[in-house]
């Protein structure tokens, strides 16, 4: 039997056992892996059932088995070592070194998940020169968030329960923008453009897939708002990319004076096209006459700085070189005096400005991240009011539940954002709504909106199977909320029609 196959043919355990007897993994490193796997293998499902938009399992196992595979080395931080005190103090977990393929990392199989998906050296997310604002910054949110993401299934499962911890997750704002993405855009199109080499499409798959669910200004504002907010995080611990965007602000800001000033730019213009109309008919006087070529490639090798000879030859490559890049300068000269070219430059460093402007907003970040979720819960709505599927409308159930348990400002969830509850009422009444009309939950009384009451409430219950849910109207003034007979929850009723709901019998919330 092949070696491959053989290895195919075993358990994840054994599979990873197999890999770590070829490392000199110390044994504490060995079994904080092996622990590190199975509690992945005992998670998964009620991850899966929670989140809805995963990895199949088998994937999952064999990405991380892979990884391991190419490590050369895995050290685990004594806790009470210098060198922890100095990841305390970075607010780190682990570290990696990509080129030797190493890793340093607190004893915890959290930190180890985290440090093992940071490992690879990915190829990274490519924006090309026309968006100079944020081609560091995007890169830098989303990969970060694609890696707090992929370590979420030992991060907040245990294989019992489903708890959401601030202190664990790296970035808390790397995360939630990764999150609104991958919920509307859906995972595997968000991680396709991530792979992409954007250099000609840039940014107008992202503006394709979004007006599918927000109008063209809605989308705009959107993926503004992402921009700022990667330039904020990404420049808060980046003092070289501040300086270059600092000096790109600045640079930008004099262009666009400069075009603001018409009679200037006419004479500024029409001054570059007349010296380089000079240059060009000096080099075309040198190719032309014998005894003119000569004297420049006698000046030209008495100024040479290295002691190579020009040849003939390398003067006239260098003589059309020079004046192809002359007879550029004049086209786009005679561009910024066009209409159509002047508003379009003139357009696009004002974007630009808007964006590099946040090198210095860091105290709207917060201000920015609220509206941020306003158009992401406008984008889920176009998905509820479009949607007609039974399966799909319950994945989105679980969806916008899971949402609402993202950690977001102030170590609050999403759905404890009071600037959000107005916005999240109406998105969670929308998705209910389509619920009582596709028959999809029972009703519990002959008022829609007391119902209703009834049925949001699950948007907001950390039960890891939500069709399990039983209800029970103890009397005219509690409810109780089952997993199938497990007391979940209990709420107070303060309705009247409470009192004519039949008492002491369970339920079922969804048909």
């Amino acid at each position: 039997m092949a070696k491959k196959e053989r290895f195919n043919r075993l358990s994840p355990n054994e599979q990873l056992e197999e890999i770590l007897e070829t490392k000199t993994f110390s044994i504490d490193c060995k079994n904080l892996l092996l622990s590190m796997l199975y509690k992945l293998e005992s998670s998964y499902n009620d991850y899966e059932t929670v989140k809805r938009i995963v990895d199949p399992e088998k994937q999952i196992i064999e990405d991380i088995l892979n990884i391991i595979k190419e490590c050369n080395d895995i050290k685990l931080i004594n806790p009470t070592s210098l060198k922890m005190s100095q990841f305390k103090k970075k607010n780190i977990m682990f570290k990696v070194d990509r080129q030797k393929k190493k890793i340093e990392t607190e004893p915890n199989e959290k930190a180890m998940l985290n440090a093992i998906y940071s490992l690879p050296d990915e190829k990274k997310v490519y924006l090309d020169e026309e968006h100079s604002a944020i081609r560091n910054s995007l890169p830098y949110i989303l990969e970060n968030g694609r890696n707090i993401n992929k370590a979420e299934i030992i991060r907040d499962f245990d294989a019992w329960s489903w708890n959401t911890s601030f202190s664990d997750i790296p970035s808390i704002e790397c995360n939630l923008i990764y999150q609104n993405l991958q919920i509307l855009l859906g995972k595997e199109f968000l991680e396709e453009w991530m792979r992409l080499d954007n250099t000609k499409n840039s940014l107008e798959m992202l503006n394709n897939k979004l007006n599918e669910l927000l109008n063209k200004n809605e989308v705009e504002e959107f993926l503004n708002l992402i921009f700022k907010l990667s330039i904020i995080i990404y420049c808060r611990n980046n003092a070289k990319e501040k300086s270059r965007l600092s000096e790109e602000l600045s640079w930008n800001t004099k262009e666009l004076k400069k075009l603001s000033n018409t009679v200037n730019l006419v004479k500024e213009v029409s001054k570059i096209k007349a010296t380089a109309l000079q240059n060009i008919d000096r080099i075309d006087r040198i190719l032309s006459d014998q005894k003119e070529f000569e004297r420049e490639l006698k000046k030209a090798n008495e100024n040479e700085v290295d002691t190579r000879i020009l040849t003939p030859d390398d003067l006239e490559t260098r003589l059309k070189r020079q004046k192809k890049k002359l007879e550029n300068q004049i086209k786009e000269a005679n561009n910024m005096l066009l209409v159509k070219q002047y508003m379009e430059l003139k357009s696009k460093i004002v974007k630009d400005n808007k964006l590099l402007k946040a090198i210095n907003e860091s105290e709207k970040k917060e201000d920015y991240i609220l509206e941020l979720q306003k158009y992401f819960i406008s984008g889920m709505k176009s998905k509820i009011d479009a949607e007609e599927n039974r399966k799909e409308i319950i994945d989105l159930v679980y969806i916008i539940r899971y949402y609402n348990f993202i950690p977001c400002l102030n170590e609050k969830y999403i759905k404890d954002v009071e600037e959000l509850k107005d916005s999240i009422d109406k998105m969670e009444e929308m998705l209910v709504d389509k619920l009582i009309k596709l028959k999809i939950v029972n009703r519990f009384s002959n008022n829609e909106e007391f119902d209703k009451k009834i049925i949001k409430k699950i948007f907001n219950m950390r039960m890891i199977n939500l069709e399990n849910i039983n209800v029970e109207f103890v009397n005219d003034y509690e409810m109780i909320f089952y997993d199938v007979e497990t007391i979940e929850e209990k709420f107070d009723m303060d309705s009247e029609e409470a009192k004519i709901l039949k008492h002491n019998k369970k339920l079922k919330l969804f048909i």
